[in-house]
């Protein structure tokens, strides 16, 4: 009987641990995802295109991620850009590039969905900065938004 008893365990063990690594990330609102996990700041790298049409202008990109369990991202997307153009393809290369490390509070390495904003070509004037930083303002995103 005990024989038996070991192999359901261990079944019973692995099933547990499929079932959670195919649940739904937490979402996490940017200004809380420091809470979760701390960016490396030596990875924010892009592959920016040296022309592309408005790739030189000052604007930003809203991405959404899920930061995994390893501290990488992943379900990458661009939920909004301004001005339209080749910036969005910078910023999902910024975003698959995002490393990050989790924080005392989430020792558990729990997978959260969460957004950043990635600012481009910003002006020097501080109102100027906050007026195109807002074009890419969002509320809130959901899971089901990626």
């Amino acid at each position: 009987m005990k024989r038996l008893a070991f192999p359901l365990l261990a079944l019973t063990v692995t099933t547990a641990a499929f079932a959670q690594s195919t649940l739904p990330p937490r979402v996490v609102a940017a200004d809380k995802l420091a809470q979760f996990w701390a960016m490396d700041v030596s990875s924010i790298q892009a592959d920016a295109p040296n022309y592309g049409k408005n790739v030189h202008q000052p604007g930003c990109a809203t991405v959404s991620f899920v930061v995994e369990k390893n501290g990488g991202t992943s379900t990458i997307k661009v939920q909004k850009v301004e001005p339209a153009g080749d910036l969005a393809k910078v910023a999902a290369s910024a975003a698959a590039n995002l490393r990050f490390e989790p924080t005392v509070s989430n020792s558990g390495r729990e997978r959260v969905f969460s957004w950043l904003i990635f600012p481009f070509n910003l002006p020097a004037d501080p109102a100027e900065r906050t007026a195109v930083m807002q074009r890419c303002a969002v509320a809130r995103l959901d899971w089901n938004d990626h």
